[in-house]
């Protein structure tokens, strides 16, 4: 397997990153804020619906736990307890022997398995629909594109087996996942895309985020998304995508003068959201590509992602 994107895509262009105009405006309007989820809609609901016959549930989601992987710029999870059951005397003081226990949090919101809201990535001073960064940033938060106009996504989910069709366990750091390979394994498994679907892809990272030291290395080397297959996605009308890496996308970039240019892309022009650290192992398994994809973001206030527990249903 060669060690870039094998798929003749034609990735090395982020000079056409956007036309002359540096135009991010929504096809949904001026006001948009939620880019592709719009195409969700109440239609398209029912029909991914239908989609389980078996009713198994697949967690696509890490444990989040004191001391795993993380880029140095997330920083840190913690949690602690801050009340326990035997705190205050309170089993003692009520006849019912009360105990209850909780904690706090501390956390990046791009903490473990996460979504990309569209304010977290810019291009030239704006943000999708031609929101300017300036405009909507605040000390806690942006006042336009956060996370909480993300809701609920249900819809039809597709995967894409990226590391068995390469005949490999892990695909290595820097492969670029194109749109060549994907069509043949849409094709294969008789999937046809349609929009408001939600495509992510197994490049065999999942099995070792319980791994820090291993995992780690993924921030700085990893099999992903390749440029020409973003402008793809972002021509089949794609609402979510996302893969078992820290960035989803190939890294380092194809064009070493960019930095996370599909991100990029993906979020600031397509308004397609992302979701990284994916737990994608047990599915490719399993051979599950083509499942009910439900997915409900936390909805914090001028966010720049929320973890999220995603699951896939077949």
């Amino acid at each position: 397997m060669e060690n870039h994107d094998g798929n003749k895509d034609n990735n090395k262009n982020s000079d056409a990153l956007y036309n002359t105009e540096n135009d991010l405006s929504s096809p949904f309007g001026p006001d948009d804020q939620r880019g592709n989820l719009n195409l969700i809609n109440p239609q398209k609901i029912i029909k991914s619906l239908g989609i389980p016959k078996k009713g198994n549930v697949y967690p696509m989601s890490h444990i989040i736990y004191n001391g795993m992987a993380d880029r140095p710029t997330h920083g840190p999870y913690f949690f602690n307890l801050l009340l326990r059951p035997y705190d205050n005397g309170f089993t003692e003081k009520y006849s019912n022997k009360y105990g209850p226990s909780i904690g706090r949090l501390e956390m990046c919101d791009h903490t473990g398995t996460h979504i990309d809201a569209l304010s977290h990535m810019a291009y030239n001073g704006k943000f999708f629909n031609n929101i300017s960064v300036k405009d909507s940033l605040t000390n806690t938060g942006y006042k336009k594109l956060g996370i909480e106009n993300a809701g609920p996504i249900i819809t039809r989910g597709i995967m894409i087996d990226s590391a068995a069709a390469n005949g490999v366990d892990i695909l290595e750091g820097g492969y670029s996942i194109g749109t060549i390979e994907v069509k043949k394994f849409l094709k294969d498994n008789n999937i046809v895309p349609e929009p408001g679907d939600a495509i992510f892809f197994h490049t065999g990272a999942s099995k070792l985020f319980s791994d820090p030291e291993e995992y780690d290395r993924f921030y700085d080397s990893a099999a992903g998304i390749g440029f020409g297959l973003a402008k793809y996605m972002d021509e089949i009308k794609i609402s979510v995508t996302g893969s078992d890496t820290p960035s989803s996308e190939v890294v380092p970039p194809e064009d070493p003068k960019t930095r996370l240019p599909v991100h990029q892309y993906l979020i600031a022009k397509a308004g397609i959201h992302i979701i990284d650290n994916l737990n994608l192992q047990a599915m490719a398994k399993d051979k599950i590509y083509h499942f009910l994809f439900i997915c409900s973001p936390i909805s914090f206030m001028g966010a720049t992602a929320s973890p999220v527990s995603p699951v896939a249903i077949v």
